[in-house]
Parts: structure tokens; C-alpha cells; sequence
């Protein structure tokens, strides 16, 4: 009886042994973001400057040992470093790199499977539900990164239900019945108003559709307002891959109807229930976005 019950407690000890490894494991795992900025500090880092830690969202601290102004000279020359190959290297170039270099992807949250058909049939509106999340990189000609949608609540307002979208703290208005957007705040104040609401979707979704819109968008903050006479078309439905996988989609483009210049291409998939590539051209240049990951409750 004796030898069982040791046998009995050796197990329970490998049992919490492997048990502890796994959640270390676990807790040590880097997201991409760290991974990014691990790899642009790699590049800064002098035998008196390091990367002291990065966080899970890619904020970074650093550790000079120098004295007095020489210190303060380290920090400046290591963060004007690290802006640089921000620049030169965006997150989302650098995350198709990984993403093609890997030999076996990994399996992501949300990812879809590469053999995927294309749209059957028209496509309706998406329900949106509260926990709802989409995580986007981007990349401009004046920065690049990461940022997070969320579906926060159902709101009304001007007495009509909205979804609001929560990406740190600002907040989306998208119209419940057919996802237009109505508002924009950020810290509270409102820094976009869209009157009426803009129709960036006309459902059902099907090849050829188009429609037309003719809105204002006051811009309280920055004082300003601007007219929009406004066409979208339906071009084709596409099978892309982005960051969190393959998707089946339907392009659309949004162009000005006055000139015929092009605002953006856009490709939405009914699977994710959002757009999971947009192509928006700036005055400064062109602005590329795409899902990297998703969660749908």
C-alpha cells in the first residue's frame, strides 16, 4: 500500500511539473508585434543601449547605460533609429515576409482555410454581435502598424440602432440595418458626421450592382466640411489571401462620380462578416490595409 501511494505521488508531481512547463510556455509566447520590434531593435541596439522589453501590443522600453547627457543622447540616437526602420520596414511588409518564410503557417485565430469558392449567390448584411473583433495592419506613406476592431454595444442614435466600434479610444458608428457610417468620436468628441449616414454598402451584395450617394461630412474639430457626390460598383468576387488567411471576397470600389477618381478598392468577406483588404489612395499617397486576425463570438 505504501509503494502505491508513492507511486501515487510521483505522478501527481510530474503531473504539476508538466502542468507549470505548459503555462510557462504559454506565458513566454511573443506576439507578432513583439516579434517586429524585437527584430527593428536588432538593428539599433549599441554594447550600451538594449531593448529592455517590449510589450504584447509592440510598445517598447529601453536600457542605455551611459552618464548624464551622454544617457539622453543614447535614448535620442536609439529612437530615431527605431523610427527609421519603422519606416523603411512597415509591420505589414514584415508580417507577409514571416508569413511566406514560415514553413508551415500557423494555424491563427479566425484564419481561413486556402481552398475556399467563391461567393455563391448574392450576399445580405452581416449581424454584427458584441465581442465581434477584427485586428488590422496598415501601412501609409507616413506610418505603419496595428490597430483593433472591436464591437463594443448597440447604440441609438438621432433614434436609429448603431453598432459601435471600439479601436482604443475611438468610437464608429455603423448604422444596425445596413453597416453606413453615421459618426466618429475619439475621447468623446465627435471628429466626423456623416449626414446621411454613408452607404459604403448597398445589400445584397451582387457583380455589377452600383449606387450613388450625394452626403456631407462635417469635420467639427478641424472645422471643416466636404460635399461628396459619391459612386460604388461591385466589381467581381476574388479569392485573396491576407495576413490572417484566405478568404472568398466581393471588390468594391468607391469613386468620386464628378471625376471618376478613385477613393478606394475594398474587399469584403461574408465569412468574417468585414472587409478584410482595403486599397485607399491619399492625398499624400496610397494607404494599404488587411485582417491579420479575427474573432467572431
Amino acid at each position: 500500500m505504501t509503494s502505491r501511494w508513492r507511486h501515487l505521488r510521483v505522478l501527481r508531481a510530474l503531473y504539476v511539473l508538466v502542468t507549470l512547463i505548459l503555462a510557462a510556455c504559454a506565458t513566454t509566447q511573443t506576439t507578432p508585434q513583439q516579434d517586429y520590434t524585437y527584430d527593428m531593435g536588432r538593428n539599433c541596439e549599441t554594447p550600451t543601449t538594449k531593448l529592455e522589453r517590449v510589450d504584447p501590443d509592440g510598445r517598447y522600453w529601453i536600457l542605455a547605460r551611459g552618464v548624464g547627457a551622454s544617457t539622453s543622447d543614447e535614448y535620442s540616437r536609439f529612437f530615431a533609429c527605431m523610427k527609421t526602420q519603422f519606416q523603411a520596414h512597415p509591420f505589414l511588409d514584415w508580417a507577409k515576409a514571416q508569413k511566406r518564410d514560415a514553413r508551415q503557417a500557423p494555424v491563427a485565430v479566425g484564419s481561413a482555410s486556402p481552398a475556399i469558392a467563391g461567393p455563391s449567390g448574392p450576399i445580405m448584411a452581416p449581424v454584427w454581435k458584441i465581442g465581434d473583433e477584427w485586428q488590422y495592419a496598415y501601412k501609409s506613406p507616413t506610418d505603419s502598424g496595428t490597430y483593433v476592431w472591436s464591437v463594443n454595444r448597440v447604440e441609438l442614435l438621432d433614434g436609429v440602432e448603431h453598432y459601435v466600434i471600439k479601436s482604443g479610444t475611438r468610437e464608429i458608428f455603423y448604422r444596425v440595418s445596413d453597416l453606413a457610417s453615421s459618426l466618429e468620436r475619439v475621447d468623446g468628441v465627435v471628429i466626423s458626421r456623416d449626414t446621411p449616414s454613408r452607404l459604403s454598402y448597398l445589400w445584397p451584395l451582387t457583380v455589377g450592382k452600383t449606387w450613388e450617394q450625394s452626403n456631407r461630412q462635417e469635420r467639427p474639430v478641424d472645422r471643416t466640411t466636404l460635399d461628396r457626390n459619391s459612386i460604388w460598383t461591385v466589381e467581381a468576387e476574388e479569392t485573396i489571401t491576407v495576413l490572417a488567411g484566405t478568404f472568398r471576397t466581393i471588390k468594391i470600389s468607391w469613386k468620386n462620380k464628378n471625376t471618376g477618381a478613385l477613393n478606394y478598392e475594398m474587399w469584403f468577406a461574408p465569412d468574417v462578416k468585414q472587409w478584410v483588404k482595403i486599397r485607399e489612395i491619399l492625398s499624400n499617397g496610397q494607404r494599404e490595409r488587411e485582417l491579420a486576425s479575427f474573432k467572431l463570438k
